[in-house]
């Protein structure tokens, strides 16, 4: 009994995997499909200037910093 049922088994596995395999191949296709090719047509290039940035807040992190590096300074230096 034992080994009809391992026989059954071993022969009904790689039917099992195969199936498997072929679906999750086509999904992997799919998802990928185009990614690798070149784009066609020109393209688009901006033909004014960027914007400037807008500016940036000093936060508090960073004025702790700069005074902690000034003090720094202030010390090495002797001023």
């Amino acid at each position: 009994m034992k080994t009809m049922v391992l026989g059954a088994a071993l022969v009904a596995l790689p039917a099992v995997l195969a199936a498997q395999m072929d679906g999750s191949e086509i999904i992997f296709r799919q998802s990928f499909d185009g990614m690798f090719e070149a784009p066609r047509g020109p393209l688009p290039i901006p033909h004014r200037v960027m914007e400037p940035n807008p500016p940036v807040p000093l936060d508090g992190g960073l004025i702790v910093l700069l005074v902690g590096g000034a003090v720094v300074a202030r010390k090495r230096l002797g001023r």
